[in-house]
């Protein structure tokens, strides 16, 4: 619920910028009204916060950085000190109360400003998350934009009692990437009759197990829906799946859109959850590959699909999110890092994307996801016991922000096969712990 008490912040020079993220943490986080006043008089002399270089008067003072003042895109390093285990970017080293730019540092982790500078990319053209800014000070694993906006909260209402901040509840969202929802299915005569000579050789699939699948008197080992689904209910969990329709090649291994096992799968599972697109390897940069996709979606699913997330969390900011926009999708769900977990926008919530190079706010809503299944156990080598643990500590302090704990699984990561094994127990010990 939201404050009936309207807050004044006086900025002189309110940018888009400013708008943005005071919208985030006031709004989104606090649930405080407000409004910007850019010249005191208009508040009657007296505001709650002080966004300025200005001496004197009343109202919080917060000292701005500078940053939110600024166009495109510039070499920025923010500083950084500690209020105990919170870190604080654009500390204040002038005559400030708050000890930091709470609306430059918040901005910097949404907008993904670090992402628009120059990077080394990983062999995938990928933002790395080990070469993140948080990763490298120790704060990845941090909601920091919630911890930050609550430290804000508690200022104010000491300050003001009429402040009232909203609690926000935990909650948690179960997704699920179908990359391949079969092994042998759907393959075609000629793939599975070559994949059926590479099985005498390989260490992770048996010629037995194909022939049986094929002729109908086996289970093909990665149709697990029944498996996911049914843990899926007996917690009562949230969940939400992304379905693959690209053309095949090296990276994308889903079955043709047109195969009718397939599209029977979407139909079923759309009926049951709530499904998104999960656009291809090959449409990252091609917008109307992307279009292509959706279309082929939307005639399988019935419905318009506006939720999407990118295949190999090919994630490039801001040519990914304005390919998404251009081809209708309003929600996207990649932001996160393949090799580490933790919050690479340093928030546990929904946030909307601010396209950086145009200065715009947009319209497209980003839900970041804080734990894959392959982070922990390909890039990571955890074992099941370690992932727990780390699993854990992401829900705790998840739980603590009051934000939404998101994490990302396969069905190929449940076959307890190929050094999956003990995998399955990682994924209900999930369910169980976001649970409580």
């Amino acid at each position: 619920m939201m404050s009936h008490y309207v807050l004044d912040i006086y900025n002189p020079e309110p940018t888009e910028r400013f708008k943005y993220v005071a919208g985030v943490i006031l709004n989104d986080i606090l649930g405080i009204s407000y409004r910007v006043v850019s010249d005191k008089h208009l508040s009657g002399g007296k505001v709650d916060i002080d966004y300025s270089h200005e001496d004197g008067g009343d109202g919080l003072k917060i000292i701005p950085s500078g940053l939110l003042n600024k166009r495109g895109v510039e070499q920025v390093i923010p500083d950084v000190s500690w209020a105990g285990k919170l870190p604080l970017l654009f500390p204040s080293n002038q005559n400030g109360e708050f000890p930091f730019d709470i609306f430059s540092a918040s901005f910097y982790m949404l907008s993904r400003y670090e992402e628009y500078q120059d990077f080394h990319p990983d062999v995938h053209g990928r933002f790395s998350g080990s070469s993140s800014f948080a990763c490298t000070n120790g704060f990845l694993k941090i909601p920091v934009v919630d911890m930050w906006a609550r430290m804000l909260g508690r200022e104010l209402s000491a300050r003001n009692p009429q402040i009232i901040v909203k609690e926000n509840s935990f909650n948690a969202l179960m997704t699920f990437d179908i990359d391949q929802a079969y092994a042998f299915i759907g393959h075609g005569f000629l793939r599975n009759t070559a994949g059926f000579f590479k099985d005498f050789f390989s260490k992770c699939s048996n010629p037995l197990f194909r022939l049986k699948t094929l002729l109908g008197r086996g289970e093909d080992p990665y149709n697990l829906f029944g498996y996911m689904t049914s843990q899926v209910k007996k917690h009562d969990a949230k969940a939400m799946f992304f379905f693959p329709v690209g053309q095949r090649n090296d990276h994308d291994k889903n079955p043709s859109w047109l195969d009718r096992n397939y599209q029977t799968l979407i139909k079923r599972i759309s009926s049951e959850y709530e499904t998104g697109i999960h656009s291809s390897y090959f449409s990252s940069g091609r917008p109307e590959v992307l279009s292509e996709e959706i279309e082929h979606f939307n005639e399988i699913a019935g419905f318009n699909v506006s939720k999407c997330r990118q295949h190999w969390l090919l994630l490039r900011v801001p040519s990914t999110y304005r390919s998404f926009i251009g081809a209708g999708i309003k929600v996207d769900y990649t932001m996160g890092f393949a090799d580490e977990t933790g919050f690479r926008a340093g928030i546990a919530r929904p946030f909307p994307f601010y396209d950086l190079l145009k200065e715009e706010i947009t319209d497209l809503t980003v839900v970041p996801f804080q734990v894959m299944d392959g982070t922990l156990m390909q890039y990571k080598s955890l074992r099941p016991d370690e992932a727990i643990a780390d699993i854990r500590s992401l829900i705790e302090v998840t739980r603590e922000a009051g934000g939404l704990f998101v994490s990302l699984w396969h069905n190929t990561s449940l076959t307890e096969s190929c050094g999956w094994e003990g995998w399955r127990r990682v994924f209900e010990e999930t369910l169980r712990i976001q649970k409580l």
